[in-house]
Protein backbone atom coordinates (compact mmCIF):
# COMPACT_ATOMS: atom_id res chain seq x y z
CA UNK A 1 0.00 0.00 0.00
CA UNK A 2 1.28 3.46 -0.89
CA UNK A 3 -0.43 6.34 0.88
CA UNK A 4 1.23 8.82 -1.50
CA UNK A 5 2.40 7.70 -4.93
CA UNK A 6 3.99 9.62 -7.78
CA UNK A 7 3.54 13.11 -6.31
CA UNK A 8 5.71 15.57 -8.25
CA UNK A 9 5.54 19.26 -7.37
CA UNK A 10 7.77 22.29 -6.92
CA UNK A 11 7.35 25.10 -4.42
CA UNK A 12 9.03 28.39 -5.26
CA UNK A 13 10.65 30.68 -2.74
CA UNK A 14 8.23 33.15 -1.13
CA UNK A 15 4.99 31.65 -2.46
CA UNK A 16 1.99 29.98 -0.83
CA UNK A 17 1.39 26.57 -2.38
CA UNK A 18 -1.93 25.01 -1.36
CA UNK A 19 -2.50 21.25 -1.27
CA UNK A 20 -6.25 20.58 -1.43
CA UNK A 21 -8.31 17.42 -1.12
CA UNK A 22 -10.64 15.34 0.99
CA UNK A 23 -9.61 13.90 4.33
CA UNK A 24 -7.45 10.81 3.87
CA UNK A 25 -6.16 11.68 0.41
CA UNK A 26 -2.51 11.94 1.55
CA UNK A 27 -2.05 15.69 2.09
CA UNK A 28 -0.59 15.44 5.59
CA UNK A 29 1.56 12.44 4.63
CA UNK A 30 3.01 14.50 1.78
CA UNK A 31 3.79 17.41 4.11
CA UNK A 32 5.42 15.16 6.69
CA UNK A 33 7.44 13.37 4.00
CA UNK A 34 8.79 16.71 2.75
CA UNK A 35 10.00 17.47 6.28
CA UNK A 36 11.24 13.87 6.70
CA UNK A 37 8.99 13.35 9.70
CA UNK A 38 8.02 10.16 7.87
CA UNK A 39 10.48 8.38 5.60
CA UNK A 40 9.52 8.18 1.93
CA UNK A 41 10.23 4.78 0.38
CA UNK A 42 11.40 6.34 -2.88
CA UNK A 43 11.83 9.66 -4.64
CA UNK A 44 13.66 12.90 -3.89
CA UNK A 45 13.11 16.04 -1.85
CA UNK A 46 15.30 18.64 -3.54
CA UNK A 47 16.23 21.86 -1.73
CA UNK A 48 17.16 25.15 -3.43
CA UNK A 49 17.88 23.58 -6.80
CA UNK A 50 18.60 26.14 -9.57
CA UNK A 51 16.31 26.12 -12.57
CA UNK A 52 18.96 24.88 -14.99
CA UNK A 53 19.97 21.94 -12.84
CA UNK A 54 16.30 21.15 -12.18
CA UNK A 55 15.80 20.77 -15.94
CA UNK A 56 18.92 18.57 -16.13
CA UNK A 57 17.55 16.47 -13.27
CA UNK A 58 14.25 15.93 -15.10
CA UNK A 59 16.11 15.05 -18.29
CA UNK A 60 18.41 12.40 -16.80
CA UNK A 61 15.53 10.91 -14.81
CA UNK A 62 13.94 9.91 -18.10
CA UNK A 63 17.01 7.80 -19.02
CA UNK A 64 17.39 5.26 -16.20
CA UNK A 65 19.29 2.75 -18.38
CA UNK A 66 22.03 5.19 -19.41
CA UNK A 67 25.12 4.79 -17.14
CA UNK A 68 26.19 8.41 -17.71
CA UNK A 69 22.70 9.65 -16.91
CA UNK A 70 22.66 7.60 -13.70
CA UNK A 71 25.99 9.09 -12.70
CA UNK A 72 24.78 12.64 -13.40
CA UNK A 73 21.55 11.97 -11.52
CA UNK A 74 23.44 10.65 -8.50
CA UNK A 75 25.62 13.76 -8.48
CA UNK A 76 22.60 16.09 -8.59
CA UNK A 77 20.79 14.11 -5.91
CA UNK A 78 23.87 14.07 -3.68
CA UNK A 79 24.11 17.86 -4.01
CA UNK A 80 20.46 18.89 -3.59
CA UNK A 81 18.41 15.97 -2.24
CA UNK A 82 17.78 15.60 1.49
CA UNK A 83 16.82 11.96 0.85
CA UNK A 84 19.96 10.98 -1.07
CA UNK A 85 21.51 7.62 -0.32
CA UNK A 86 24.37 6.09 -2.28
CA UNK A 87 22.86 3.82 -4.89
CA UNK A 88 25.29 3.65 -7.83
CA UNK A 89 26.62 0.09 -8.29
CA UNK A 90 30.35 -0.52 -8.10
CA UNK A 91 32.06 -0.99 -11.44
CA UNK A 92 34.82 -3.56 -11.94
CA UNK A 93 37.35 -0.75 -12.41
CA UNK A 94 36.34 0.93 -9.13
CA UNK A 95 36.48 -2.37 -7.25
CA UNK A 96 39.98 -3.19 -8.61
CA UNK A 97 41.32 0.30 -7.87
CA UNK A 98 39.93 0.26 -4.33
CA UNK A 99 41.25 -3.26 -3.69
CA UNK A 100 44.70 -2.23 -4.96
CA UNK A 101 44.69 0.85 -2.73
CA UNK A 102 43.69 -1.26 0.29
CA UNK A 103 46.46 -3.81 -0.36
CA UNK A 104 49.06 -1.06 -0.77
CA UNK A 105 47.87 0.54 2.46
CA UNK A 106 48.08 -2.79 4.32
CA UNK A 107 51.62 -3.40 3.05
CA UNK A 108 52.84 0.05 4.05
CA UNK A 109 51.01 -0.10 7.37
CA UNK A 110 52.74 -3.37 8.30
CA UNK A 111 56.22 -2.80 6.86
CA UNK A 112 56.93 0.85 7.75
CA UNK A 113 56.12 0.78 11.50
CA UNK A 114 57.61 -2.71 11.89
CA UNK A 115 60.88 -1.63 10.26
CA UNK A 116 61.08 1.54 12.36
CA UNK A 117 60.34 -0.33 15.58
CA UNK A 118 62.79 -3.12 14.77
CA UNK A 119 65.55 -0.60 14.10
CA UNK A 120 65.04 1.32 17.35
CA UNK A 121 64.03 -1.13 20.07
CA UNK A 122 63.38 -4.79 20.57
CA UNK A 123 59.73 -5.64 19.87
CA UNK A 124 57.73 -6.52 22.97
CA UNK A 125 60.51 -4.96 25.04
CA UNK A 126 58.03 -2.61 26.72
CA UNK A 127 54.24 -2.04 26.43
CA UNK A 128 54.48 1.47 24.99
CA UNK A 129 56.36 0.34 21.91
CA UNK A 130 53.67 -2.28 21.26
CA UNK A 131 50.82 0.25 21.65
CA UNK A 132 52.71 2.74 19.46
CA UNK A 133 53.15 0.09 16.76
CA UNK A 134 49.39 -0.69 16.77
CA UNK A 135 48.34 2.98 16.64
CA UNK A 136 50.83 3.67 13.82
CA UNK A 137 49.37 0.80 11.80
CA UNK A 138 45.83 2.14 12.28
CA UNK A 139 46.79 5.71 11.30
CA UNK A 140 48.76 4.70 8.20
CA UNK A 141 46.05 2.30 7.05
CA UNK A 142 43.21 4.76 7.69
CA UNK A 143 44.91 7.65 5.91
CA UNK A 144 46.41 5.87 2.89
CA UNK A 145 43.34 3.66 2.38
CA UNK A 146 41.04 6.71 2.25
CA UNK A 147 42.97 8.56 -0.44
CA UNK A 148 42.08 8.37 -4.16
CA UNK A 149 41.63 6.16 -6.11
CA UNK A 150 39.55 4.65 -3.28
CA UNK A 151 35.85 5.29 -3.99
CA UNK A 152 33.96 7.44 -1.49
CA UNK A 153 31.77 4.97 0.33
CA UNK A 154 30.26 4.48 3.77
CA UNK A 155 31.78 0.99 3.86
CA UNK A 156 35.36 2.20 3.41
CA UNK A 157 35.94 3.08 7.06
CA UNK A 158 34.53 -0.28 8.17
CA UNK A 159 36.77 -2.18 5.74
CA UNK A 160 39.85 -0.23 6.87
CA UNK A 161 39.05 -0.86 10.55
CA UNK A 162 38.82 -4.61 9.93
CA UNK A 163 42.05 -4.56 7.89
CA UNK A 164 43.76 -2.70 10.75
CA UNK A 165 42.80 -5.43 13.21
CA UNK A 166 44.23 -8.09 10.88
CA UNK A 167 47.40 -6.08 10.30
CA UNK A 168 47.95 -5.60 14.03
CA UNK A 169 48.04 -9.39 14.43
CA UNK A 170 50.65 -9.79 11.69
CA UNK A 171 52.82 -6.71 12.41
CA UNK A 172 54.41 -7.79 15.76
CA UNK A 173 55.65 -11.03 14.21
CA UNK A 174 57.03 -9.03 11.27
CA UNK A 175 58.70 -6.54 13.62
CA UNK A 176 60.30 -9.33 15.68
CA UNK A 177 61.65 -11.01 12.53
CA UNK A 178 63.06 -7.73 11.19
CA UNK A 179 64.70 -6.92 14.51
CA UNK A 180 66.45 -10.28 14.66
CA UNK A 181 67.58 -9.89 11.06
CA UNK A 182 68.99 -6.44 11.80
CA UNK A 183 70.89 -7.50 14.92
CA UNK A 184 72.03 -10.75 13.33
CA UNK A 185 70.18 -13.04 15.75
CA UNK A 186 69.25 -16.21 13.86
CA UNK A 187 68.28 -18.28 16.90
CA UNK A 188 64.98 -20.11 16.82
CA UNK A 189 62.05 -18.83 18.82
CA UNK A 190 61.72 -20.87 22.03
CA UNK A 191 57.99 -21.33 22.65
CA UNK A 192 58.55 -22.92 26.07
CA UNK A 193 60.70 -20.04 27.25
CA UNK A 194 58.17 -17.54 25.99
CA UNK A 195 55.37 -19.26 27.89
CA UNK A 196 57.48 -19.40 31.04
CA UNK A 197 58.08 -15.62 31.07
CA UNK A 198 55.48 -13.19 32.49
CA UNK A 199 53.16 -12.34 29.62
CA UNK A 200 50.29 -10.50 31.35
CA UNK A 201 51.78 -7.08 30.70
CA UNK A 202 52.37 -7.76 27.02
CA UNK A 203 48.87 -9.21 26.61
CA UNK A 204 47.35 -6.11 28.15
CA UNK A 205 49.48 -3.95 25.85
CA UNK A 206 48.31 -5.93 22.81
CA UNK A 207 44.64 -5.60 23.80
CA UNK A 208 45.04 -1.85 24.32
CA UNK A 209 46.87 -1.70 21.02
CA UNK A 210 44.03 -3.51 19.28
CA UNK A 211 41.50 -1.00 20.59
CA UNK A 212 43.56 2.12 19.87
CA UNK A 213 44.66 0.82 16.47
CA UNK A 214 41.09 0.19 15.37
CA UNK A 215 40.02 3.63 16.65
CA UNK A 216 42.95 5.26 14.84
CA UNK A 217 42.06 3.54 11.56
CA UNK A 218 38.34 4.33 11.75
CA UNK A 219 38.81 7.87 13.03
CA UNK A 220 41.48 8.92 10.53
CA UNK A 221 39.49 7.33 7.70
CA UNK A 222 36.29 9.16 8.75
CA UNK A 223 38.08 12.52 8.93
CA UNK A 224 39.76 12.11 5.55
CA UNK A 225 36.63 10.77 3.81
CA UNK A 226 34.54 13.64 5.22
CA UNK A 227 37.14 16.13 4.00
CA UNK A 228 37.13 14.51 0.56
CA UNK A 229 33.31 14.59 0.45
CA UNK A 230 33.20 18.30 1.22
CA UNK A 231 36.08 19.27 -1.07
CA UNK A 232 34.66 17.24 -3.96
CA UNK A 233 31.10 18.48 -3.35
CA UNK A 234 29.85 14.98 -2.56
CA UNK A 235 28.86 15.33 1.10
CA UNK A 236 25.10 15.42 0.52
CA UNK A 237 22.66 17.34 2.73
CA UNK A 238 22.36 16.38 6.38
CA UNK A 239 18.81 16.90 7.63
CA UNK A 240 19.94 18.11 11.04
CA UNK A 241 21.79 21.02 9.44
CA UNK A 242 18.62 22.28 7.74
CA UNK A 243 15.98 21.21 10.26
CA UNK A 244 15.69 24.72 11.68
CA UNK A 245 14.83 26.06 8.21
CA UNK A 246 11.92 23.66 7.68
CA UNK A 247 9.11 23.78 10.25
CA UNK A 248 5.55 22.51 10.74
CA UNK A 249 2.40 24.14 12.16
CA UNK A 250 0.13 21.41 13.47
CA UNK A 251 -3.58 21.17 12.81
CA UNK A 252 -4.90 20.85 16.35
CA UNK A 253 -3.49 23.30 18.95
CA UNK A 254 -5.34 21.39 21.69
CA UNK A 255 -3.32 18.21 20.97
CA UNK A 256 0.01 19.58 19.75
CA UNK A 257 0.84 21.59 22.90
CA UNK A 258 2.15 19.82 26.00
CA UNK A 259 -0.28 20.68 28.84
CA UNK A 260 2.56 20.36 31.40
CA UNK A 261 4.75 22.99 29.75
CA UNK A 262 4.42 26.75 29.97
CA UNK A 263 4.38 28.95 26.87
CA UNK A 264 8.03 29.84 27.49
CA UNK A 265 9.05 26.17 27.66
CA UNK A 266 7.06 25.30 24.51
CA UNK A 267 8.54 28.11 22.41
CA UNK A 268 12.10 27.80 23.77
CA UNK A 269 12.32 24.01 23.35
CA UNK A 270 13.19 24.16 19.59
CA UNK A 271 16.08 26.50 20.45
CA UNK A 272 17.50 23.99 22.91
CA UNK A 273 16.92 20.93 20.70
CA UNK A 274 18.62 22.56 17.70
CA UNK A 275 21.36 24.06 19.89
CA UNK A 276 20.63 27.57 18.66
CA UNK A 277 20.89 29.28 22.01
CA UNK A 278 22.35 28.18 25.34
CA UNK A 279 22.40 31.65 26.91
CA UNK A 280 19.25 32.23 29.03
CA UNK A 281 19.14 35.92 28.16
CA UNK A 282 19.39 35.28 24.41
CA UNK A 283 16.78 32.49 24.62
CA UNK A 284 14.37 34.76 26.48
CA UNK A 285 14.84 37.54 23.91
CA UNK A 286 14.15 35.16 20.99
CA UNK A 287 11.03 33.78 22.69
CA UNK A 288 9.70 37.29 23.37
CA UNK A 289 10.35 38.30 19.74
CA UNK A 290 8.45 35.24 18.43
CA UNK A 291 5.48 35.87 20.72
CA UNK A 292 5.38 39.53 19.70
CA UNK A 293 5.45 38.60 16.00
CA UNK A 294 2.42 36.29 16.40
CA UNK A 295 0.41 38.95 18.19
CA UNK A 296 0.70 37.81 21.83
CA UNK A 297 1.46 41.25 23.26
CA UNK A 298 2.88 42.06 25.70
CA UNK A 299 4.74 38.72 25.72
CA UNK A 300 5.41 38.93 29.46
CA UNK A 301 1.72 38.26 30.11
CA UNK A 302 1.85 34.93 28.28
CA UNK A 303 5.31 33.54 29.03
CA UNK A 304 4.35 31.53 32.09
CA UNK A 305 0.80 30.59 31.18
CA UNK A 306 -0.10 26.97 30.48
CA UNK A 307 -2.16 25.82 27.45
CA UNK A 308 -5.38 25.42 29.47
CA UNK A 309 -5.15 29.13 30.34
CA UNK A 310 -5.25 30.16 26.66
CA UNK A 311 -8.08 30.49 24.15
CA UNK A 312 -8.11 28.46 20.92
CA UNK A 313 -6.69 31.32 18.88
CA UNK A 314 -3.98 32.01 21.45
CA UNK A 315 -2.97 28.33 21.45
CA UNK A 316 -2.59 28.35 17.68
CA UNK A 317 -0.51 31.52 17.92
CA UNK A 318 1.77 29.73 20.40
CA UNK A 319 2.12 26.84 17.89
CA UNK A 320 3.06 29.35 15.17
CA UNK A 321 5.55 31.05 17.54
CA UNK A 322 7.22 27.68 18.26
CA UNK A 323 7.73 27.25 14.50
CA UNK A 324 8.90 30.84 13.94
CA UNK A 325 11.40 31.00 16.80
CA UNK A 326 13.99 29.15 14.67
CA UNK A 327 13.71 31.74 11.87
CA UNK A 328 12.62 29.15 9.25
CA UNK A 329 12.42 29.67 5.49
CA UNK A 330 9.74 27.06 4.75
CA UNK A 331 6.66 26.12 6.79
CA UNK A 332 4.20 23.28 6.26
CA UNK A 333 0.89 24.56 7.64
CA UNK A 334 -1.30 21.49 8.16
CA UNK A 335 -4.87 22.87 8.23
CA UNK A 336 -3.87 25.47 10.86
CA UNK A 337 -7.36 27.01 11.15
CA UNK A 338 -9.66 24.01 10.73
CA UNK A 339 -10.07 23.57 14.51
CA UNK A 340 -10.75 27.27 15.19
CA UNK A 341 -13.92 29.34 15.25
CA UNK A 342 -14.70 31.33 12.12
CA UNK A 343 -14.15 34.60 13.99
CA UNK A 344 -10.58 33.52 14.90
CA UNK A 345 -9.69 32.08 11.48
CA UNK A 346 -9.44 35.49 9.87
CA UNK A 347 -6.98 36.68 12.51
CA UNK A 348 -4.71 33.64 12.11
CA UNK A 349 -4.77 33.80 8.30
CA UNK A 350 -4.01 37.52 8.36
CA UNK A 351 -1.17 36.81 10.77
CA UNK A 352 0.32 34.17 8.44
CA UNK A 353 0.05 36.57 5.49
CA UNK A 354 1.77 39.35 7.44
CA UNK A 355 4.55 37.00 8.54
CA UNK A 356 5.07 35.92 4.95
CA UNK A 357 5.67 39.54 3.93
CA UNK A 358 7.76 40.39 6.99
CA UNK A 359 10.01 37.32 7.06
CA UNK A 360 9.86 36.16 3.43
CA UNK A 361 8.34 32.81 4.38
CA UNK A 362 7.35 30.06 1.96
CA UNK A 363 4.24 28.03 2.86
CA UNK A 364 2.92 24.64 1.93
CA UNK A 365 -0.67 25.23 3.09
CA UNK A 366 -2.68 22.02 3.51
CA UNK A 367 -6.45 22.44 3.53
CA UNK A 368 -9.72 20.87 2.38
CA UNK A 369 -11.36 24.30 2.04
CA UNK A 370 -11.09 25.64 -1.50
CA UNK A 371 -12.38 29.05 -0.42
CA UNK A 372 -9.28 29.42 1.79
CA UNK A 373 -7.05 28.25 -1.06
CA UNK A 374 -8.61 30.88 -3.34
CA UNK A 375 -7.78 33.64 -0.83
CA UNK A 376 -4.26 32.54 0.17
CA UNK A 377 -2.69 30.52 -2.60
CA UNK A 378 -0.41 31.52 -5.43
CA UNK A 379 -0.67 27.99 -6.81
CA UNK A 380 -2.94 25.05 -5.97
CA UNK A 381 -2.58 21.28 -6.31
CA UNK A 382 -5.68 19.09 -5.96
CA UNK A 383 -4.98 15.66 -4.49
CA UNK A 384 -7.07 12.49 -4.63
CA UNK A 385 -6.17 9.12 -3.14
CA UNK A 386 -2.42 9.77 -2.99
CA UNK A 387 -2.00 11.42 -6.40
CA UNK A 388 -2.16 14.98 -7.70
CA UNK A 389 -4.97 15.24 -10.27
CA UNK A 390 -4.78 18.96 -11.09
CA UNK A 391 -2.27 21.74 -10.52
CA UNK A 392 -2.06 25.37 -11.54
CA UNK A 393 -2.39 28.93 -10.36
CA UNK A 394 -5.33 29.80 -8.13
CA UNK A 395 -7.03 31.44 -11.10
CA UNK A 396 -6.54 28.40 -13.34
CA UNK A 397 -7.75 25.83 -10.81
CA UNK A 398 -10.63 27.74 -9.18
CA UNK A 399 -11.98 29.72 -12.13
CA UNK A 400 -11.29 27.18 -14.88
CA UNK A 401 -11.23 23.69 -13.30
CA UNK A 402 -10.64 20.84 -15.73
CA UNK A 403 -10.72 17.69 -13.59
CA UNK A 404 -14.20 16.42 -12.58
CA UNK A 405 -13.03 16.04 -8.97
CA UNK A 406 -11.94 19.68 -8.81
CA UNK A 407 -15.24 20.74 -10.40
CA UNK A 408 -17.16 18.76 -7.77
CA UNK A 409 -15.19 20.30 -4.89
CA UNK A 410 -15.77 23.82 -6.20
CA UNK A 411 -19.49 23.23 -6.78
CA UNK A 412 -20.16 22.60 -3.07
CA UNK A 413 -18.31 25.70 -1.79
CA UNK A 414 -20.98 27.89 -0.12
CA UNK A 415 -21.74 31.17 -1.85
CA UNK A 416 -22.39 34.31 0.22
CA UNK A 417 -24.90 35.50 -2.39
CA UNK A 418 -28.30 33.83 -1.77
CA UNK A 419 -29.36 34.72 -5.34
CA UNK A 420 -26.50 32.70 -6.76
CA UNK A 421 -27.88 29.20 -7.32
CA UNK A 422 -24.96 26.97 -8.25
CA UNK A 423 -25.47 23.46 -9.56
CA UNK A 424 -23.93 21.20 -6.95
CA UNK A 425 -22.16 17.97 -7.88
CA UNK A 426 -22.55 15.50 -5.02
CA UNK A 427 -20.07 12.66 -5.40
CA UNK A 428 -21.54 9.23 -4.81
CA UNK A 429 -20.06 6.73 -2.40
CA UNK A 430 -17.00 7.00 -0.20
CA UNK A 431 -13.36 7.49 -1.09
CA UNK A 432 -11.86 4.05 -1.93
CA UNK A 433 -9.51 2.42 0.53
CA UNK A 434 -5.82 2.95 -0.28
CA UNK A 435 -5.32 -0.80 0.25
CA UNK A 436 -7.50 -1.52 -2.78
CA UNK A 437 -6.91 1.27 -5.30
CA UNK A 438 -9.22 1.12 -8.36
CA UNK A 439 -7.85 0.28 -11.80
CA UNK A 440 -7.16 3.03 -14.29
CA UNK A 441 -8.23 6.44 -13.05
CA UNK A 442 -8.53 6.34 -9.27
CA UNK A 443 -11.52 8.67 -9.34
CA UNK A 444 -13.63 6.74 -11.87
CA UNK A 445 -15.94 4.90 -9.38
CA UNK A 446 -17.24 8.30 -8.18
CA UNK A 447 -16.80 10.34 -11.35
CA UNK A 448 -20.03 11.64 -12.95
CA UNK A 449 -18.25 11.83 -16.34
CA UNK A 450 -16.49 8.46 -16.39
CA UNK A 451 -16.40 6.68 -19.76
CA UNK A 452 -14.94 3.63 -21.49
CA UNK A 453 -11.24 4.32 -20.96
CA UNK A 454 -11.39 5.19 -17.26
CA UNK A 455 -10.69 1.72 -15.87
CA UNK A 456 -13.84 -0.26 -15.09
CA UNK A 457 -13.09 -3.66 -13.61
CA UNK A 458 -14.88 -6.95 -14.21
CA UNK A 459 -16.14 -6.89 -10.61
CA UNK A 460 -17.75 -3.45 -11.12
CA UNK A 461 -19.40 -4.55 -14.38
CA UNK A 462 -20.66 -7.76 -12.76
CA UNK A 463 -22.16 -5.75 -9.89
CA UNK A 464 -24.08 -3.48 -12.28
CA UNK A 465 -25.31 -6.40 -14.40
CA UNK A 466 -26.44 -8.21 -11.24
CA UNK A 467 -28.42 -5.11 -10.21
CA UNK A 468 -30.11 -5.05 -13.65
CA UNK A 469 -30.86 -8.77 -13.44
CA UNK A 470 -32.36 -8.35 -9.96
CA UNK A 471 -34.58 -5.57 -11.36
CA UNK A 472 -35.98 -7.93 -13.98
CA UNK A 473 -34.27 -6.27 -16.93
CA UNK A 474 -32.16 -9.30 -17.86
CA UNK A 475 -34.51 -12.29 -18.07
CA UNK A 476 -33.09 -15.62 -19.16
CA UNK A 477 -29.78 -15.25 -17.31
CA UNK A 478 -28.68 -17.19 -14.25
CA UNK A 479 -25.39 -16.46 -12.49
CA UNK A 480 -23.21 -13.44 -13.28
CA UNK A 481 -19.55 -13.52 -12.27
CA UNK A 482 -16.18 -12.18 -13.43
CA UNK A 483 -14.01 -14.73 -15.25
CA UNK A 484 -10.83 -12.65 -15.27
CA UNK A 485 -9.98 -8.94 -14.92
CA UNK A 486 -11.25 -8.22 -18.45
CA UNK A 487 -14.19 -10.66 -18.85
CA UNK A 488 -17.58 -11.20 -17.21
CA UNK A 489 -19.54 -14.41 -17.75
CA UNK A 490 -23.37 -14.53 -17.70
CA UNK A 491 -24.83 -18.01 -17.41
CA UNK A 492 -28.17 -18.72 -19.18
CA UNK A 493 -31.32 -20.27 -17.76
CA UNK A 494 -32.55 -23.51 -19.39
CA UNK A 495 -34.39 -22.96 -22.66
CA UNK A 496 -32.79 -19.57 -23.38
CA UNK A 497 -31.21 -19.03 -26.78
CA UNK A 498 -27.68 -17.58 -26.65
CA UNK A 499 -28.46 -15.25 -29.56
CA UNK A 500 -31.64 -13.92 -27.91
CA UNK A 501 -29.86 -13.48 -24.55
CA UNK A 502 -26.96 -11.60 -26.15
CA UNK A 503 -29.33 -9.30 -28.08
CA UNK A 504 -31.26 -8.55 -24.89
CA UNK A 505 -28.06 -7.76 -23.03
CA UNK A 506 -26.87 -5.41 -25.79
CA UNK A 507 -30.18 -3.55 -25.75
CA UNK A 508 -30.26 -3.19 -21.94
CA UNK A 509 -26.67 -2.01 -21.82
CA UNK A 510 -27.33 0.58 -24.53
CA UNK A 511 -30.43 1.90 -22.73
CA UNK A 512 -28.78 2.17 -19.29
CA UNK A 513 -25.31 3.47 -20.15
CA UNK A 514 -26.17 7.03 -19.14
CA UNK A 515 -27.52 6.15 -15.69
CA UNK A 516 -25.14 3.28 -14.91
CA UNK A 517 -21.74 4.56 -16.01
CA UNK A 518 -19.97 1.25 -15.37
CA UNK A 519 -21.78 -0.20 -18.39
CA UNK A 520 -19.68 2.11 -20.57
CA UNK A 521 -16.77 -0.18 -19.80
CA UNK A 522 -18.32 -2.99 -21.89
CA UNK A 523 -16.55 -3.30 -25.23
CA UNK A 524 -18.19 -6.43 -26.69
CA UNK A 525 -20.84 -9.06 -25.97
CA UNK A 526 -20.05 -12.55 -27.31
CA UNK A 527 -22.16 -15.70 -27.40
CA UNK A 528 -20.62 -18.98 -26.27
CA UNK A 529 -21.99 -22.44 -25.54
CA UNK A 530 -24.29 -22.05 -22.55
CA UNK A 531 -23.13 -18.52 -21.61
CA UNK A 532 -22.63 -14.97 -22.77
CA UNK A 533 -19.24 -13.35 -22.25
CA UNK A 534 -18.79 -9.62 -21.82
CA UNK A 535 -15.33 -8.18 -22.58
CA UNK A 536 -14.14 -4.84 -21.27
CA UNK A 537 -12.42 -1.86 -22.85
CA UNK A 538 -8.72 -1.48 -22.24
CA UNK A 539 -7.97 1.10 -19.57
CA UNK A 540 -5.00 3.04 -18.25
CA UNK A 541 -4.16 5.47 -15.50
CA UNK A 542 -4.21 9.02 -16.88
CA UNK A 543 -0.82 10.76 -16.72
CA UNK A 544 -0.41 14.30 -15.42
CA UNK A 545 -0.17 16.33 -18.63
CA UNK A 546 0.39 20.04 -19.17
CA UNK A 547 -2.54 21.76 -20.87
CA UNK A 548 -1.22 25.27 -20.42
CA UNK A 549 1.70 27.15 -18.82
CA UNK A 550 1.96 25.74 -15.31
CA UNK A 551 -1.46 24.05 -15.56
CA UNK A 552 -1.44 20.23 -15.41
CA UNK A 553 -4.34 17.76 -15.23
CA UNK A 554 -4.57 13.96 -14.93
CA UNK A 555 -7.79 13.04 -16.72
CA UNK A 556 -8.65 11.14 -19.90
CA UNK A 557 -11.21 13.85 -20.75
CA UNK A 558 -8.44 16.44 -21.12
CA UNK A 559 -6.24 16.62 -24.20
CA UNK A 560 -2.98 18.61 -24.20
CA UNK A 561 -2.82 21.51 -26.60
CA UNK A 562 -0.01 19.90 -28.59
CA UNK A 563 -2.11 16.74 -29.09
CA UNK A 564 -5.47 18.38 -29.73
CA UNK A 565 -7.01 17.56 -33.08
CA UNK A 566 -7.09 20.34 -35.65
CA UNK A 567 -10.57 21.65 -36.44
CA UNK A 568 -12.13 20.20 -39.56
CA UNK A 569 -14.06 22.53 -41.85
CA UNK A 570 -16.41 21.44 -44.57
Amino acid sequence: MRAVDGVDLDIRRGEVFCLVGESGCGKTSTGKAILKLVEATDGDILLEMPEGEARAYEDVRQRPDDPEARKTLDGLRRKYSVTWKESLPWTVEQALKSAGAFLAAVFLAIVAPSLLLAAVVEPFGDPWSTIGLCVSIGLILGLIGSLPPTRLSRRTRVILTLLALGSIIVAPISALSLHRALVGDVSRFDVGAALATPWTQELAAMLVGFAFGAIAAGGSSSLLLDWRSRSEGMAGIHMRSIRRRLQLIFQDPYESLNPKQSVYEIVSEPLAVNRISTNPGETSALVREALTDVGLRPPEEFLFRFPHELSGGQRQRVSIAAALVLQPDFIVADEPVSMLDVSIRTEILQLMTDLREKRGLTYLFITHDLSLAWILADRIAVMYLGKIVEEGTAEQVISHPKHPYTQALISVVPSPDPRHLAKRTILKGERPDAVNIPNGCRFHPRCPLAFEKCGWSAAEIAEELTALWAGGLLPGFAGIQPLDPATVSLGMAPGTSPGTAAATLRRVVSENRSSRLALKGIADVRETAGAVHVTLHESSEPPLIEIGPGNTVACHLVTPQTMAAEPVTA
